[in-house]
């Protein structure tokens, strides 16, 4: 199993959707959530934990209620009454992405924007910024910049593992890591990590659909 959900937010959730969404997360997530000072940041947490719910409860038969979440020393969330089912959650702007599989997996999605290069030299490894400054820069530096970011989110280690440690470009033969390019236009672009040969499977949807097909 090796599944994708991008959500686009195709309009503002109104403050009684949002106040019928939260108690479908945990109390935890609750209270995690009414911190943000932003509504946006609030709100896409709790689409965010919501989509990955029933993601998971689709893929293993568990009801929402019954799911048990946890987190490793690193912080990496992981469903405790099935390890089995790996998940990863990122957002950013008016998208969310979600990745399940049955292997370990991480997922990150960037909007395009015009950024310092800079920043490159300072992150990426040699072979990486020489490939963004060889080419259509903007693109190829938010390619290697969510390929990265997957990387780590897929190890789970966080801020523990330095950009600047790995090259995305080269051939990891202990881990047999495939980055895969699985969502892409003008405004965004999205990577997948994981070991999984062959692509995800991808479900593009809205959330005027994900509101009215929210199965719990």
């Amino acid at each position: 199993m090796f599944e994708v959900t991008i959500l686009t937010v195709n309009h503002e959730l109104t403050q009684n959707e949002f106040d019928t969404l939260l108690p479908f997360v945990s109390a935890e997530k609750q209270e995690r959530i009414k911190r943000f000072h932003f509504f946006c940041d609030a709100k896409n947490c709790l689409i965010g934990d919501i989509l990955a719910r029933i993601e998971i409860c689709r893929a293993t038969g568990i009801e929402n209620t019954q799911l048990e979440f946890s987190t490793t020393a690193y912080g990496k969330p992981f469903l405790i009454n099935n390890p089995h089912i790996h998940f990863n959650i990122s957002h950013s702007g008016d998208y969310i992405a979600c990745a399940v599989s049955d292997e370990p997996v991480g997922i990150d999605i960037e909007i395009i924007k015009t950024t310092d290069l800079k920043i490159a030299e300072r992150f990426f490894t040699p072979d990486e910024t020489e490939y963004i400054v060889s080419g259509e820069q903007t693109i190829r530096f938010y390619e290697i910049w969510t390929m990265k970011e997957s990387r780590i989110k897929w190890e789970g280690n966080g801020l523990h593992k330095s950009l600047h440690s790995f090259s995305v470009l080269e051939s990891n033969k202990q881990d047999q890591l495939i980055y895969h390019n699985i969502f892409q236009n003008d405004e965004i672009i999205s990577h997948v990590c994981s070991t999984k040969q062959s692509a995800p499977s991808i479900k593009v949807i809205g959330t005027t659909t994900f509101m009215k097909n929210i199965p719990f």
